[in-house]
């Protein structure tokens, strides 16, 4: 059997130093806990502010890129407007360097020209032309010359006839003359131009 010799009052206080304890381990761990999750969320916000910090330099960059390759949109616009600018100009023109270089290649030996004069009428097909063109002419070629006789300027009006775009080739006049002492023929011819000596831009290529 044991008697304790303790007073009463002195074993409350040791029960209230030991709840005190208690509390004062309790509320250490919990500090601990807290900072604990305090450091970690440090750590965390600086991997976050890391991670931002590398997106926005992609970002960056990205805008460089974009910044870089908007003139070449813009060039591509420009290309774009001049482009369609030269269509409305070439819509429908003739090809008169072309029509040139046909005549030159198709005119006989015997055979010189004195004057030549072209008209673009553009007449739309399905359409007549303001001066009455035939339907689907894109304009008209007179053409006056010299040659050595009658059989070389039908010559001519049969090569005029197998180039491509000329069309209803006619003989105005034919008449004898004389240069010096050489008798040669004086003629005045004409040509039709067919939708074919148009540019690609309006017409045929």
């Amino acid at each position: 059997m044991r008697i304790n010799l303790l007073p009463p009052e002195i074993k409350e206080r040791q029960r209230a130093r030991q709840r005190v304890v208690v509390v004062f381990l309790v509320g250490l761990i919990v500090l601990g806990a807290l900072g604990l999750f305090y450091f970690l969320q440090i750590v965390r916000l600086g991997q976050v502010e890391r991670d931002l910090a590398e997106q926005q330099a992609t970002n960056g960059a990205l805008q460089q890129d974009i910044g870089e390759l908007r003139q070449f949109d813009e060039l591509e616009q420009e290309v774009q407007t001049n482009v369609t600018l030269l269509t409305d100009l070439l819509q429908d023109e003739v090809l008169w360097s072309g029509v040139l270089r046909d005549i030159s290649l198709v005119i006989p030996g015997t055979t010189w020209l004195t004057n030549l004069t072209g008209t673009s009428t553009a007449a739309v097909e399905g359409e007549a032309g303001a001066s009455g063109t035939p339907t689907g002419l894109a304009g008209q070629i007179t053409l006056g010359g010299m040659a050595f006789d009658h059989r070389s300027v039908a010559l001519w009006l049969t090569r005029l006839e197998d180039v491509s775009g000329f069309a209803n080739p006619w003989l105005s006049s034919s008449t004898k003359t004389l240069i010096g002492e050489r008798e040669v023929v004086q003629f005045a011819s004409s040509v039709d131009l067919s939708a074919d000596v148009l540019s690609g831009f309006g017409g045929s290529p």
